[in-house]
């Protein structure tokens, strides 16, 4: 018998991709105003808000993932939040967790989680009085400190889609792990030693010798 496993991580790494391409950096008319560009804006929203949920999906589902590496897998555990998660984690492997969480990567990880939370638990659709919408106002009774235009852009996904990609390699370096972005959608580990989003170094190193595998 062999096994077969779910990486939702690339699942998540496609859909992120494929939103974020699919926006553009300007949502603002550059009239006098500094008025918003409704019809963009709302392009940009819509693929945004599909990328900033998935971008935090893919943070989330891998450091379950490097729980379960770990040994880690109590159901309640895994149901905790992101900081819990990873505290554990580092204490699991004894790091330093002021060096993960000092890393430039840390702050803009939390930064798109935010953003997260503000769209699903959006709580007032009021952006502001005047004649138009301008450019520079915020999510209403969110969380976030940037500007509506400014987070649903092209480049802010991508900063923090970059920037989850980074401390995820932080964290599991730490652990002795690997993310193999690589990874089927769904693994075997009767195909070969690479069928999981996360690797032991070992596995990712032997993931293209087969000759003498054994499914376990």
């Amino acid at each position: 018998m062999v096994g077969f496993f779910l990486n939702f991580e690339k699942v998540s790494l496609s859909i992120i991709e494929d939103e974020i391409n699919k926006m553009t950096d300007n949502n603002s008319t550059g009239d006098e105003l500094n008025s918003i560009d409704t019809e963009q804006f709302e392009k940009n929203l819509y693929h945004g808000s599909i990328a900033a949920v998935f971008i935090v999906n893919l943070y989330e589902t891998a450091l379950n993932s490097i729980l379960r590496k770990l040994g880690c897998l109590d159901t309640e555990i895994l149901k905790t939040s992101h900081d819990v998660k990873l505290q554990l984690i580092c204490a699991m492997r004894h790091i330093e967790i002021n060096r993960i969480k000092g890393d430039h990567s840390y702050g803009e990880t939390k930064s798109i989680i935010k953003l997260r939370n503000d769209i699903t638990h959006f709580k007032s659709n009021e952006l502001q009085e005047g004649s138009c919408v301008r450019d520079d106002v915020r999510m209403p009774e969110g969380t976030s400190k940037d500007s509506l235009a400014s987070m649903f852009t092209k480049d802010y996904m991508s900063c923090r889609f970059r920037g989850v990609l980074r401390l995820l390699d932080l964290i599991c370096s730490a652990c002795g792990f690997v993310i193999y972005k690589e990874c089927s959608i769904i693994g075997c580990d009767g195909r070969d030693f690479a069928y999981e989003f996360v690797l032991t170094r070992e596995e990712y190193e032997t993931r293209e010798d087969n000759r003498n595998y054994e499914p376990r």
